[in-house]
């Protein structure tokens, strides 16, 4: 089945601001969801609005959706040896919880389900992404490439390896008594539910440091900047978002590394327009080689063509070079199409002769 837009999906309008699209997001998840809603199609609502709001929310997905639709958001891997990937959300149930209840929190409740995790063991922070955005020229963007930039991130302290601890001891929190949670009961419009939140005295680790580090001052972490090089993919358009796994800043508590996001912002060409992954560009000629007809060298993304002009050309006429447009991902060697507009210039300044000529032609018709 078809995709539906998404803009239609969430109800608001092209233009609709980050809070028109939450406002319209949270509207709906509290509708559509499956334990409020019995109607047969209530899921499929339900993940439809959180995949159109999860796209929406997203500045550069949403530019790139806004640009070439779906076909702009769907899933991107040129290949491991590459080490990226164009950014994709997973579906999330616990996210949807949240925005009920805002805040770190699980959930468990009489209807027998639970969402956020297990209960009862400790919260290792997931180490939060890094975003770098990258500004290339058209050309570089058409040709790909390898790119050099410096970022600053959180990695894991050598000294205490990540513990926070002086000498590695740590005792259990006396408030959640090493859960790392603490458990209050509020009625919502789903029933009543225990909400799990996390503790706010370990911030969810279960434990207590007495004898913080000294490198690290307790965090786990420490800064520092680092120069990598990244791959740029022929092709790549303006908004496009690269994801590398790993490349963000490490979790405290020995909790998962975030990721690096890259998002690449195009210069515009003064020569070319692209509209997908087609070019589009002008070219003008002289009178004389419109009516006569010639053949004339077309500047392309990547080299110079010959274009063969028929006799009694007009101007406005478009011809096509098929293949000569952008690299299309995941196509290796597969281009688009240029497209090339041909303007003729009417003289505005003749000498004698020429006036001669023209008057003489015009005599003749």
């Amino acid at each position: 089945m078809e995709k539906r837009d998404y803009y239609e999906v969430l109800g608001v309008k092209k233009d609709a601001s980050k809070d028109e699209l939450k406002k319209a997001y949270r509207k709906l998840v509290k509708k559509y969801h499956p334990d409020v809603n019995k109607e047969a199609d209530s899921e499929e609502k339900f993940k439809e609005v959180q995949e159109a709001y999860e796209t929406l929310s997203d500045d550069g997905k949403r530019k790139a959706y806004d640009q070439y639709g779906h076909a702009g958001t769907a899933g991107f891997n040129p290949g491991a040896g590459n080490g990226y990937e164009y950014q994709g959300t997973p579906f999330d149930m616990g996210d949807i919880f949240n925005t009920f209840f805002g805040g770190n929190t699980e959930f468990s409740s009489g209807f027998g389900f639970d969402f956020g995790g297990r209960a009862g063991s400790p919260r290792e922070d997931i180490g939060s992404d890094i975003r770098y955005r990258v500004r290339v020229s058209f050309d570089e963007a058409m040709r790909g490439g390898e790119y050099k930039i410096k970022i600053k991130r959180d990695e894991r302290c050598e000294k205490c390896d990540g513990s926070g601890s002086e000498d590695g001891k740590k005792k259990e929190c006396p408030v959640c008594k090493g859960t790392g949670r603490e458990r209050q009961v509020r009625n919502t419009i789903l029933g009543q539910m225990a909400v799990m939140s996390t503790c706010s005295n370990c911030q969810g680790t279960g434990t207590i440091i007495e004898n913080a580090c000294k490198q690290c001052k307790g965090t786990g972490v420490k800064s520092l900047e680092e120069s990598l090089t990244i791959k740029i993919p022929a092709g790549a358009y303006d908004g496009m978002v690269l994801r590398f796994r790993g490349g963000g800043n490490v979790g405290r508590n020995g909790g998962s590394v975030g990721d690096l996001y890259i998002e690449i912002e195009v210069e515009a060409s003064s020569k070319f327009e692209r509209r997908g992954n087609d070019i589009y560009s002008q070219e003008s000629i002289p009178v004389y080689t419109a009516v006569l007809g010639d053949t004339i060298s077309v500047k392309t993304i990547f080299e110079d063509v010959k274009l063969k002009i028929p006799k009694g050309t007009q101007s406005g006429t478009i011809f096509k070079l098929k293949g000569k447009g952008c690299p299309i991902f995941n196509e290796k060697g597969e281009r688009g199409d240029q497209y090339v507009r041909i303007n003729v210039e009417i003289p505005t300044r003749l000498n004698r002769r020429e006036k001669e000529l023209w008057d003489k032609l015009s005599k003749e018709y």
